[in-house]
């Protein structure tokens, strides 16, 4: 049995807990749609590895547009066509960002003639960043 449905089994209580985790940053009805995609992937490879990350975003986008494709419910494929460019937009945005924290790492090596990790500029930017 999936991750997914054995969660929607839990008690009221503990399913509150899992609503507080989905947010419009990753919207519980990709999770629902994709459940058994998601679960098979190896997310923690994506962690520490940035063209990892992009690749499984860009297969994310490719399953969503895949189910979205086959949904009979008119409502059902508009939303997740929002959920689609959303998700783009907040990638798109994410990106901006990183490139200007490598912009901003290589000014410093510029002007202390030293070398500065960008990990020591952003952390783990994939994770602190707040996308809106």
């Amino acid at each position: 049995m999936s991750q997914w449905k054995q969660i929607q089994q839990l008690e009221m209580r503990l399913l509150e807990q899992v609503d507080y985790l989905y947010d419009d940053n990753f919207p519980m009805d990709i999770r629902q749609v994709l459940a058994g995609w998601i679960e098979s992937q190896d997310w923690d490879s994506a962690v520490n590895d940035e063209s990892m990350a992009s690749v499984m975003f860009t297969n994310l986008q490719t399953q969503l547009e895949k189910v979205r494709l086959q949904e009979q419910n008119f409502l059902q494929r508009h939303n997740m066509k929002i959920i689609q460019q959303q998700l783009q937009e907040r990638l798109t945005e994410a990106e901006t960002r990183i490139s200007h924290l490598k912009d901003t790492s290589e000014l410093l090596q510029a002007a202390d003639g030293r070398e500065v990790s960008g990990s020591m500029l952003c952390g783990n930017c994939f994770q602190d960043l707040e996308l809106q």
